[in-house]
């Protein structure tokens, strides 16, 4: 099917709608508005005219409005069944105004329908334009982009066809690529970007080359031939007649065009015009006799130029040794069939009479009437001839005036075109260098590309990268460990892949990462009874907007093993120091408390809660204000010593207590553990 759309080239359509509505405000209301869309394919065409056509009528009276008849024809069957249905997409929008879509269109389903009013004004066909009879008595043609897939010959043969089909002054409407080819004498052109014609008045000489394709069975032929058989045999006596009288009785005639070619010779007029050696012209001003000539030019222009009859009488022809006087007149016809064409008739006179009065005697008084017409004429001639001469200066001045503002246009077209080239230079230049900046990045790109993709395939860090909507992006080689994940899956979601450890809401914990953009931490363990750190962080582009989450998981199962151990431990530790009398606490090396026993909550009034939140040291300077020891806890290496102390407690008194310092050494170097015990004296 054709490629089309609704008012496609909206400038073109723009000088169709300013000439149809010329043409019609001059039309009779009583007569049809016909119009032919030849090759119509979907019918888009013929909507925007009818459309053009409703909006022309609308601004009629109703009295006054004639009935418009649209033929849409198209060759193929299943384009002109989507035209009838009158049904198109959405997308038609852009192609039309808000009004026109209100006016002439309702909404249905996915798209629109056109309305019943313009649908019955387009009556659709299929048809062929090679073979098929045309529509006649038209005023608008539109035949776009159908020739151009047609050869040269095809087109000579359908042009005279068009020019046939329509009225006179009808408009011929071409795509912008198409062309009357070597028919402009024809058709008036209106706009030559957009191909819009108007139909000459009068008929062409080319109108003998008419080649009508129409299609006729065979038995009608048959019938139609023994018809014409028939009906010969009753009128051959009034042919032979009508055929005697236009060879002996009816004087010598001819019918041209506005051009002087000959289109019809009536009767002998071998006395005025002849056939020259060289070219066949069948044109009047190439074939009349000398003398003849231009009388008979300013005849035709008078009658051309004022649409009368212009009579001349008794011009002198010499054949051989006689002189013959001839007369003839130019008639301008009006009537339909033959408007706007000239019937030229000749009269001959008979031979000039010979004077014979002696040499010596006076001129005569026929004599000098004679010299006083054709002074007569020659004045006439050379008026018309001056006449003449001024439409054709005034035509050469304008012609002249058009050539030089031509010239001035392409001189500055000219410099506008060297500015331009200069300026391709300098933007292909400019081109070249980014071009170059472009291929430096790509190769820094492809460079970073490389080592972040080796940086994560050797990093013991799984890493998996999503977007907003949770589909996987990439991922690096060790999260197979966690996921069953191959390299086709990157565009599927990751609720969709299995994973290799329990954690059934992590869905929604990505999701609340990316909406409060506030990341998240958490351990989790394998059916290999291996755990892991899993890290969830909002993806953040380099414009800072949030496009999905990174999952980094770092394995950790030797951490959780050690943890298991020294909890194991401390658990041990606190169990023996229960056993203990005195009251005893352990610290680690950053002083922070990792285990006590009864007999310390008991001695200096603590609890659970505020031996766990607080540092030894804090509670040493800050809650016992107990400096003599805070000395001793702040030296580098604190020494193995027992010693004694009194100092006041705030809510407990003065106590005398033996206080014990004790380390483990976890290097041979450094103490990494002190057990203090407290004792009262």
């Amino acid at each position: 099917m054709g490629v089309t759309k609704f008012f496609r080239d909206k400038q073109a359509f723009e000088i169709l709608k300013e000439n149809i509505y010329s043409l019609l405000k001059n039309k009779n209301p009583q007569e049809p508005i016909r119009v032919w869309i030849a090759g119509c394919s979907t019918g888009e065409e013929a909507y925007s005219v009818a459309i053009l056509i409703t909006e022309y009528l609308d601004t009629l009276p109703i009295k006054l409005k004639p009935k418009a008849q649209i033929f849409a024809t198209d060759l193929d069957a299943n384009a002109i069944e989507l035209a009838r249905t009158g049904f198109y997409f959405s997308n038609i929008v852009s192609e039309l105004s808000a009004e026109q879509m209100e006016r002439f269109f309702i909404k249905k389903n996915n798209g629109f329908t056109v309305k019943k009013e313009i649908r019955e004004m387009i009556v659709f066909a299929q048809h062929n334009l090679i073979k098929d009879a045309p529509f006649t008595r038209l005023d608008l043609l539109c035949c776009r982009n159908v020739m151009i897939y047609l050869t040269t010959d095809l087109q000579k043969k359908i042009i005279p066809i068009f020019h046939y089909s329509l009225n006179v002054n009808g408009l011929l409407f071409l795509g912008p690529a198409e062309s009357l080819g070597g028919f402009h004498d024809i058709f008036n052109s209106i706009d030559t970007k957009w191909k819009l014609f108007e139909r000459k008045e009068g008929v062409s000489s080319l109108g003998k080359l008419l080649d009508f394709p129409f299609h006729i069975a065979n038995q009608e032929k048959l019938s139609k031939t023994d018809l014409t058989v028939k009906g010969g045999q009753k009128n051959t006596l009034a042919e032979n007649f009508n055929k005697l009288l236009l060879d002996n009785h009816t004087p010598p005639s001819l019918l041209l065009n506005d051009k002087g070619e000959i289109l019809f010779i009536a009767g002998n007029t071998s006395r005025f015009i002849h056939l020259h050696p060289g070219e066949a012209l069948m044109n009047i001003h190439h074939m009349i006799r000398e003398e003849l000539k231009y009388v008979l030019g300013n005849a035709i222009h008078q009658a051309l130029s004022n649409r009368s009859k212009v009579d001349i009488s008794e011009v002198k022809i010499k054949e051989k040794d006689r002189t013959y006087l001839v007369s003839f007149n130019v008639e301008y016809l009006h009537d339909l069939a033959l408007s706007g064409l000239l019937l030229v008739t000749f009269y001959e006179k008979g031979p000039t009479k010979k004077n014979t009065r002696k040499a010596n005697s006076a001129v005569t008084e026929g004599a000098v009437e004679e010299l006083e017409k054709e002074l007569t004429y020659t004045k006439q001639q050379l008026h018309t001839t001056i006449e003449q001469m001024e439409t054709s200066l005034e035509e050469l001045k304008s012609t002249n005036e058009e050539l030089q503002s031509t010239n001035e246009e392409l001189q500055s077209t000219n410099e506008e075109a060297l500015t331009t080239k200069e300026e391709m230079q300098s933007l292909n230049e400019e081109l070249m260098t980014i071009n170059l900046q472009y291929q430096t990045k790509a190769e820094e790109l492809i460079q970073l590309n490389n080592d972040m993709k080796n940086l994560l395939d050797n990093i013991e860090i799984g890493t998996i990268f999503l977007d907003n909507q949770l589909n996987i992006l990439r991922f690096t080689p060790q999260v197979t460990k966690l996921f069953n994940v191959i390299a086709t899956d990157v565009g599927r979601s990751i609720t969709h892949i299995v994973s290799n450890f329990e954690y059934p809401s992590i869905e929604n914990t990505i999701n609340q990462v990316i909406e409060t953009l506030v990341g998240k931490e958490l351990e989790v363990k394998t059916k290999m009874n291996e755990w892991y750190n899993l890290r969830m962080m909002p993806y953040r582009t380099m414009d800072n907007f949030i496009n999905g989450a990174v999952l980094t998981f770092t394995k950790i199962t030797p951490i959780k093993s050690m943890s298991a151990q020294v909890q194991g431990l401390l658990r041990y530790t606190q169990t023996v120091i229960n056993q203990l009398q005195d009251a005893t606490i352990v610290i680690d090396e950053e002083k922070k408390v990792l285990v006590y026993n009864r007999h310390f909550l008991k001695l200096f009034h603590f609890t659970d809660l505020e031996i766990t939140e607080l540092s030894f040291l804090e509670i040493v300077n800050n809650k016992w204000h107990f400096k003599l020891l805070l000395e001793k806890l702040l030296v580098d290496t604190p020494v193995e010593e027992e010693f004694y102390l009194q100092h006041h407690f705030n809510g407990i008194g003065l106590l005398g207590l033996h206080i014990s310092i004790e380390h483990i050494q976890t290097d041979t170097n450094e103490p990494s553990i002190l057990i203090l015990k407290f004792r009262k004296a």
